[in-house]
């Protein structure tokens, strides 16, 4: 756990800039303290104090203690001005970073080096903000040579003696982590850490704003999203996403309104017509596509929490149920078929359990051996499969096939869950 990081604002008008729904200052600092950090030494210029505060006033989100620091003093936070064996956590305020990277940071020892700085291979890049290091290995050697490719991305582990030997240029704060490198060469060894293929970034130009938002998006899928996912649903609710993030609005909102919608679904299928079928399995998929961007926002805008992922999963597996449901009550109506009744009530009913088991199993940690069939059976029950396979019998005309494919298939499923339940023995849970 790192316990202190100083943040320096060293541009307040792009610290304060929009990026996908947050300040870039309040999304820094909700980065970092999801990746640890306890408390935060922002400095910035005393003209522009009051406007940064006001990011995080009332803000539950921010769990840290943030204290503030005035430029103009030029003197050291107090904070820094004693002995600590504890390293410390320089970070530019502009800059983008996922949470990981500041464990990444601090898992290096910093041993016999003044100091460890996140580096990125941005070769052939020039303008505003682009200065060059030279590394041997992972230490580096010069600063500023023009065959050099490295170039600071935002995040600096720093000794507590050697922050002292910038004392003037930490606490002016008219400075880049550049400058601290290029400070620290003399005195010590520096140290990096390649980020070049991570989310980690100083923002210095419109373009590496629009760079950090694009690597911001790519990141937002699941590791257990299925390949209509990721090569086609996620594309669409990115889109949405985007105009979400920019809106007073909750992860939970958004899940209401797709709940709302994945209703509408069940009542077109009510129906029983054949065109109402096909259009139900339409806005069913686009209650989907705002399902993916629910937890996105949740990601971009830190509102992730357990209460969101659960109210997430009840509200689609009631979908899921009524979708069958609804079917099978049309199809009985219709048909005048007693059977298809049950049918579709036990396959409501287990996809409306196993749904809920499935989620509550993600939370859970187990030690699985590997090619157990658990594997196989998750990657064939998951929600693209269930669409794609309704939205196939609906243009076929065959639901009520897909109805008893679906009672038999989950009920399967459910005992492969409870099996895994049982044995093997979750020893902790994930984080929401």
């Amino acid at each position: 756990m790192i316990n202190v990081a100083l943040v320096l604002v060293t541009d307040p008008q792009r610290s304060l800039e929009d990026h996908a729904g947050l300040p870039l200052l309040k999304r820094t600092v909700l980065a970092a303290q999801k990746g640890g950090v306890e408390e935060f030494i922002v400095t910035a210029p005393k003209n522009s104090e009051e406007d940064l505060k006001r990011l995080f006033s009332g803000d539950d989100r921010i769990c840290s203690r943030i204290n503030w620091h005035g430029h103009e003093n030029g003197d050291l936070p107090d904070r820094l001005k004693g002995t600590s064996s504890e390293p410390i956590m320089i970070i530019k305020a502009e800059s983008v970073f996922d949470s990981n990277i500041v464990e990444k940071m601090y898992r290096p020892r910093l041993d016999d080096a003044a100091a460890c700085v996140a580096v990125r291979n941005t070769a052939g890049a020039t303008g505003p903000g682009h200065h060059t290091l030279k590394l041997d290995g992972d230490v580096v050697v010069d600063c500023n040579v023009p065959d050099a490719s490295f170039q600071t991305a935002g995040l600096m582990l720093a000794k507590h003696d050697a922050i002292k030997a910038l004392a003037t240029s930490v606490a002016n704060g008219h400075t880049d982590l550049y400058d601290l490198v290029k400070g620290l060469l003399g005195t010590g060894k520096v140290r990096t850490v390649d980020v070049t293929n991570e989310l980690c970034m100083e923002i210095t130009s419109q373009e590496t704003m629009r760079e950090s938002r694009e690597k911001l998006f790519d990141r937002l899928g699941l590791t257990t999203d299925g390949p209509f996912s990721v090569h086609v649903s996620r594309k669409l609710s990115r889109v949405v996403s985007s105009v979400l993030v920019r809106l007073p609005i909750t992860p939970n909102q958004v899940t209401l309104f797709g709940f709302f919608m994945g209703v509408v679904a069940c009542w077109f299928f009510l129906q029983g017509r054949y065109w109402y079928s096909v259009a139900g399995a339409a806005v069913f998929y686009a209650s989907i596509v705002l399902d993916l961007s629910d937890g996105e926002v949740a990601r971009l805008k830190f509102m992730s929490s357990r209460y969101g992922g659960w109210f997430d999963s009840i509200c689609d597996s009631v979908v899921f149920g009524g979708i069958l449901l609804s079917a099978a009550l049309a199809i009985h109506r219709d048909a005048h078929m007693s059977n298809v009744l049950a049918v579709g009530a036990v396959a409501a009913g287990v996809v409306l359990i196993c749904s809920n088991l499935d989620f509550y199993l993600h939370f859970l940690e187990a030690d699985r051996e590997k090619n157990q069939p658990i594997s196989t059976m998750r990657i064939v029950a998951n929600e693209d499969n269930f669409f794609l396979s309704l939205l196939g019998f609906t243009v076929l005309n065959k639901l009520l096939l897909y109805l008893w494919i679906v009672a038999a298939g989950t009920s399967v499923y459910l005992l492969v869950l409870i099996w895994e339940l049982i044995v093997f023995k979750p020893s902790g849970r994930k984080a929401a």
